[in-house]
């Protein structure tokens, strides 16, 4: 997973708070939110697998963490691909500025 760095960050890493802090000013998931993210769902992982086993495998439980599984993954997948998106979208404004398209449609009269 590629996880946008600020392009202004310092050398030195200011920590996850300043990382949540920053990301709301620039576009892109950083790596603190995904950190805060990921651990978050952590949590709530180990809490609905407690659950699972106190309540013997209770059917809506279950559901619960199948729920919040697809979540995770959905969460996961869409992030991998914006900002798969926005390296390629970088990479070809990087790579040619200043494009001009070749095949003008001219207006008939």
């Amino acid at each position: 997973m590629v996880v946008k760095a600020s392009p202004a960050a310092p050398a030195k890493n200011a920590g996850v708070f300043q990382d949540i802090i920053n990301s709301i000013f620039e576009p892109g998931v950083n790596h603190g939110v995904m950190l805060v993210m990921n651990c978050a769902f952590f949590g709530l992982f180990v809490i609905l697998l407690y659950l699972m086993v106190a309540t013997n495998f209770n059917l809506h439980v279950c559901a619960l963490t199948a729920i919040a599984a697809l979540l995770f993954g959905s969460i996961q997948w869409f992030i991998m691909e914006a900002s798969a998106a926005q390296q390629r979208q970088t990479a070809s404004s990087a790579s040619s500025p200043m494009q001009t398209p070749k095949n003008k449609k001219k207006k008939k009269l």
